[in-house]
């Protein structure tokens, strides 16, 4: 019994060292979490962080995830006349992006022991001129799902 005891406060203790571990990542990361800025940047550590953009004019975005989740509304969103990139880094956890059907979206990247999962309007069925939007995605042991 005392073994298992021993076994289990180890591992809260490891749980609780992480969680500390992406406190101290997550603050010092580079963020802008400014839902006008036509750039923004998250970063969410052993957490789950929430954003919604509304630029008028959104050039690009970057989000890394890391034994967490990530939803990204883009809904509200309009972008850059020229085009719009994100780049998505996931580590162990999921990142949820949310776009317009209007948009034309683009997904380069694989997925590594994961998934990328992507559930947009198919391109023959959009005007040649829409909204184009190029996702670069890093998964590794996560996931990420692009939906409108």
């Amino acid at each position: 019994m005392r073994r298992l005891l021993k076994i289990a406060a180890f591992g809260m203790l490891v749980q609780v060292g992480l969680w500390v571990a992406g406190r101290i990542a997550e603050q010092n990361a580079l963020q802008d979490t400014d839902p006008a800025s036509g750039d923004f940047a998250l970063a969410t550590y052993v957490n789950g962080k929430q954003f919604a953009s509304k630029a008028r004019e959104l050039h690009s975005g970057t989000a890394v995830t890391m034994f967490g989740g990530t939803d990204i509304d883009l809904t509200a969103a309009e972008l850059d006349p020229a085009g719009a990139t994100l780049r998505l880094k996931t580590r162990f956890g999921g990142v949820k992006v949310l776009v317009p059907d209007t948009w034309r979206v683009e997904v380069s990247g694989e997925a590594k022991n994961g998934e990328n999962d992507v559930r947009v309007a198919d391109h023959a069925t959009l005007a040649e001129d829409a909204p184009r939007l190029s996702v670069m995605a890093d998964t590794q042991f996560g996931g990420l799902l692009i939906t409108t």
